[in-house]
């Protein structure tokens, strides 16, 4: 795919890979100044120092700001065909940021004297308060910056529409990905799947985060659950599924109003529970 095109104009539907490939050159924040192969291990140590500092500023700041939870719950990284990916776009989008900063303040660093000069000429580094106004300042740059770039609303997007890919699946007890999946699977169980019970849609799991023994009893019960079902029951999963509210379930198959998904709903977890015991 030739990635000076958009992805509209393509005679297909786009891949992943080539989605994350044309994202990754149109998106500023994904910008390179240097290439890291070519740095000094002194310009490595610039750039991860600038990173460290800026990274405790970008989790005060958007936090404030609507990121649901601790970083550390978030960052899920995944390797394709060899290249690293950061799955969670908040934390892509910090990653990208601080990268692209922390490499421009090294490039500022090792520019010519009269350049470094005129900037630290500045300050006042014999000023008691020094460390404090450096500590409001790379706050006010850092939040302004994510106000620019509405991050409260994009953390309200992913918040709202999470996957399970969105949370790092090597923290055990990690209780964000436990309220993704009791919000989008309606369950308690310590089971967890990326699965969908809709038998018909052939849609078979991505992920799972159990052991294949423990996947296989569940599949099986939800197989039978499924066989439970009626038809209008099967299409109210299918919406639901979807993201549709039960306002908009009851719209669709012409209720007056969500009463009755509603309780169709409550008799559809009764069914659950009686076959499967979650």
């Amino acid at each position: 795919m030739s990635l000076d095109t958009t992805l509209l104009d393509l005679d297909h539907a786009p891949t992943i890979l080539e989605m994350r490939a044309f994202f990754k050159k149109h998106d500023w924040s994904a910008a390179k100044i240097s290439d890291p192969k070519s740095r000094s291990h002194e310009d490595h140590e610039t750039v991860s120092y600038v990173q460290r500092v800026m990274d405790a500023t970008f989790e005060k700041e958007a936090r404030k700001r609507g990121m649901p939870a601790w970083s550390g719950y978030l960052d899920h990284t995944v390797m394709v065909d060899g290249n690293k990916f950061q799955d969670n776009p908040l934390i892509a989008l910090r990653n990208n940021v601080e990268y692209l900063v922390s490499d421009g303040v090294r490039l500022l660093l090792t520019g010519p004297d009269e350049i470094v000069d005129s900037i630290l000429n500045q300050f006042d580094f014999d000023d008691p308060e020094i460390d404090k106004k450096a500590d409001d300042f790379i706050h006010n740059a850092v939040g302004t910056m994510l106000d620019v770039m509405q991050y409260d609303q994009l953390a309200g997007i992913v918040q709202d529409l999470s996957a399970a890919e969105d949370f790092n699946s090597y923290i055990k007890s990690n209780f964000r990905a436990q309220d993704h999946n009791k919000k989008w699977y309606h369950t308690d169980s310590e089971i967890i799947v990326e699965y969908c019970p809709d038998l018909e849609a052939k849609l078979s799991p991505e992920k799972t985060i159990v052991n294949p023994e423990k996947i296989a009893i569940f599949n099986l019960m939800v197989e039978d659950y499924w066989k439970t079902l009626d038809d209008t029951e099967k299409k109210i999963y299918r919406l639901r599924e979807q993201g549709y509210t039960q306002g908009e379930v009851a719209k669709i198959l012409g209720y007056s109003g969500n009463s009755t998904v509603s309780k169709r709903l409550k008799t559809m977890r009764a069914k659950f529970k009686d076959v499967t015991g979650i």
